[in-house]
């Protein structure tokens, strides 16, 4: 019955675009759609994600592939799984940044719309958008 999320113990190697700027991954106006920023929505974020972008490396491509502690069902964060990673793991929670997080900005999986994507600010949990071809950093988490 138990159930949560796990953050992977370091970020993936380097840095990352969005990837496919020009493509709505998740349909028009996919800013106005909550729930693909919600806590659940990574996963289906990241599938989606790769499905309809045939670039590499992405973030999203990058997340599926990585294997780590004897598991390989880690995908991208949604903005607020990663808010939530910061604010309990990084410098937001009550320990400090146990999470070893760089003070960076950090890609989420969900979308803003054809051009622009989530990311949040490790050093406080804010989140913003930007240009799908900024190169941030990406760390992965899985659900168990």
């Amino acid at each position: 019955g138990e159930h949560g999320l796990v953050a992977a113990q370091e970020d993936l190697d380097g840095s990352y675009e969005w990837g496919c700027v020009g493509t709505d991954i998740n349909g028009n106006n996919s800013s106005l759609s909550p729930e693909l920023k919600a806590i659940g929505a990574g996963l289906e974020n990241t599938l989606e994600i790769v499905s309809g972008c045939s670039e590499t490396p992405i973030a999203a491509s990058e997340a599926l592939a990585y294997e780590s502690e004897g598991y390989s069902d880690w995908y991208w964060p949604s903005e607020y799984e990663l808010v939530e990673m910061f604010t309990t793991l990084g410098s937001g929670g009550l320990d400090g940044n146990i999470g070893g997080f760089e003070n960076s900005m950090y890609w989420s999986s969900s979308e803003e719309n054809s051009g622009w994507a989530w990311l949040v600010n490790s050093s406080d949990g804010s989140a913003s958008s930007a240009f799908k071809t900024g190169s941030f950093r990406v760390r992965v988490i899985r659900a168990f």
